[in-house]
């Protein structure tokens, strides 16, 4: 299978993504908005993934909006999806969902799951890196939940929208901070530039995203 990856930003990489991506044997193709790449068509995509980045699905830049029509086409499509943090919101957002400020949950903390599909764990520590959330769109089911902020993951149809980052690696995650220190700086979470880039990133985040994964490619087979 080949997998469409939309990068929004240099620094937001697709980090564990890549990992299942080799052990399955797939091929993988990177639309890189920051250099101004064109998205595909929608019935070139066999597995859309749309990963973060610091702009906002709120913003009336064409290309935003692009993307948003291609997420829903590859969807209503019956192909497999994942967004991942302005991923997530795009999603949500092209199914009529608003868009809104929520804490700004930055740093390495804590998420619960609402479901035990992907892992038997009620409770997963992951990379948030946020400051503004989606509405759970109609028909959605409700994945994951933060006491500040209640929508943290949903899946509707053969989508999944994480407001979160699964697929944070150690070097991934230092790229961010380094970027985006100051963002960090406003978290609720009073977290430091070094404990976030030095935190051990959990084993079981792996685990959980390769769940994921394999559960929408499984399904489409």
């Amino acid at each position: 299978m080949n997998i469409h990856i939309i990068q929004h930003v240099s620094f937001e990489k697709p980090g564990r993504i890549m990992d299942w991506i080799q052990e399955n044997n797939h091929t993988v193709e990177m639309i890189k908005v920051f250099n101004r790449e064109p998205f595909p068509k929608a019935e070139e995509v066999s597995f859309l993934i749309v990963l973060g980045g610091p702009m906002s699905a709120n913003d009336t830049e064409h290309w935003i909006q692009d993307e948003r029509h291609l997420i829903k086409e590859v969807v209503d499509s019956g192909k497999p999806m994942i967004g991942i943090c302005l991923g997530a919101q795009q999603l949500a957002k092209a199914y009529g969902s608003d868009i809104i400020s929520t804490p700004k949950e930055v740093g390495w903390h804590s998420v619960t799951s609402l479901t035990q599909i992907f892992h038997p764990s009620k409770e997963y520590t992951v990379l948030h890196w946020h400051g503004e959330g989606f509405k759970k769109p109609c028909n959605a089911t409700l994945l994951y939940s933060t006491e500040k902020w209640e929508n943290q993951g949903f899946r509707l149809f053969n989508a999944i929208g994480l407001q979160f980052h699964f697929e944070a690696t150690k070097e991934t995650v230092k790229e961010i901070v380094e970027a985006d220190s100051q963002f960090l700086s406003q978290s609720v979470f009073s977290v430091t530039k070094g404990e976030t880039i030095d935190f051990p990133v959990p084993d079981e985040n792996k685990d959980i995203l390769f769940s994921i994964l394999n559960t929408l490619e499984r399904e489409v087979k």
